[in-house]
């Protein structure tokens, strides 16, 4: 059992409720009793927001709403939006600066990027999530392992959400060694290093430990492309080895295979099982962690709920109908992004149709809006970064 961290809440009065959803460490509790709870932590949130931000007032100002109107989990569903584009072109926050901890900017694809703000509770809270999720999966290790991290090696001035989130995800195993395959050249620049990927890869099956690959799986796909291309032996893994894709394919969005061809290109290459093999989901504009279960699923943890919306009335919709992804969270104090539109298309499932035996209903991402074709993988890194900013 981990030690599980106390985080201080800014205001352990106006968010008493806030503070205790966030307390639960069964990430897939779903009860009565945690609905009750999560309107009630809603309400807090709204109003803490609402007495401390111009901005968020003026939007519940100007669509009428009513908090009093909350007595359910259904009546959140009508709270007014923030499209997650806003925060590309705005910047707005619900703490004095002084409390602002880190700034974090977001891996989009259009060539504009989120700025969001993040107080200790924020960041603090949201890594935690992170912590009970490895938890439940009994993904913590006291065994050292090799990392492959397919994002941006650490420079100094570094902001972008995910590569601080795959920083962070390299602790729950001791590194005995980190390999980037976005490589830093210095004066702010990356580049894509299959070829040191793949030395590294053979280096570490040698090593006879666990490994463990993490981030956006367009990297680890053209790695794997490049090891079978110069028809190097499959490798074979510890089987306590883990795979955690995150961040999507990006500007590589025309080259993106389904996700379960790509466990099988991993389990092929590597003799990593497929069951160790993972997708999460997360944007820098919503920070609750989603992460697959055993079946590959994205179920919605006790800390957040989500809906499907219609792409023309905005109205949520049934389980398997496809419409825009929306989330609700009340745990971040730092800006007002608690019922949050983002671009992402989706389909949401009830919870018996997964053999995983969670309570929480789950969802499929089956695309992205305005999304263009990108150029081979042989682009530098650096290019990436000013052209389609990852």
């Amino acid at each position: 059992m981990y030690n599980r961290s106390i985080v201080q809440i800014p205001d352990e009065h106006c968010l008493k409720k806030v503070n205790e959803l966030c307390n639960i460490s069964n990430p897939y509790q779903s009860t009565a009793k945690t609905d009750e709870l999560f309107k009630d932590a809603m309400k807090e949130t709204i109003l803490w927001h609402y007495t401390r931000n111009g901005f968020y007032k003026t939007l519940l100002d100007n669509n009428r709403f009513n908090i009093n109107s909350i007595n359910s989990i259904e009546d959140l569903y009508s709270l007014p939006m923030i499209h997650a584009n806003f925060f590309k072109t705005h910047t707005t926050a619900s703490i004095p600066i002084e409390d602002i901890e880190i700034t974090l900017t977001s891996s989009g694809t259009t060539g504009q990027k989120s700025q969001m703000f993040f107080d200790h509770w924020s960041m603090a809270a949201g890594r935690r999530m992170v912590d009970d999720v490895y938890e439940y999966n009994n993904w913590y290790s006291k065994t050292p392992a090799n990392y492959i991290v397919s994002n941006y090696e650490p420079i100094e001035g570094l902001t972008r959400g995910t590569a601080n989130t795959s920083k962070y995800l390299t602790k729950y195993a001791p590194a005995n060694e980190i390999f980037y395959l976005l490589r830093s050249t210095g004066t702010n620049k990356h580049e894509f290093d299959p070829f040191g990927a793949v030395e590294a890869l053979r280096r570490f099956e040698k090593d006879k430990l666990p490994i463990r690959i993490i981030g956006f799986p367009s990297f680890v796909y053209f790695v794997i492309q490049r090891l079978v291309e110069m028809k190097k032996s499959p490798l074979k893994f510890h089987p306590d080895s883990l795979v955690l894709f995150a961040g999507g394919w990006k500007g590589y969005a025309d080259q993106q295979i389904p996700k379960n061809n790509l466990y099988e290109m991993v389990h092929k290459n590597l003799g990593i099982p497929i069951k160790r093999c993972r997708d999460a989901y997360g944007a820098v504009e919503h920070s609750v962690p989603y992460i697959e279960c055993e079946q590959h699923h994205l179920h919605i943890p006790v800390w957040s709920r989500s809906v499907i919306r219609d792409v023309y009335t905005l109205k949520k919709l049934a389980y398997d109908k496809p419409g825009f992804l929306s989330f609700i969270t009340p745990y971040i104090t730092s800006v007002p992004a608690i019922s949050v539109l983002m671009g992402d298309m989706a389909i949401m499932h009830p919870p018996e149709s997964c053999d995983c035996g969670k309570s929480t209903p789950w969802f499929d991402i089956i695309g992205r809006a305005g999304i263009s074709k990108n150029k081979s993988c042989a682009v530098s890194a650096s290019e990436l970064l000013k052209k389609e900013d990852i």
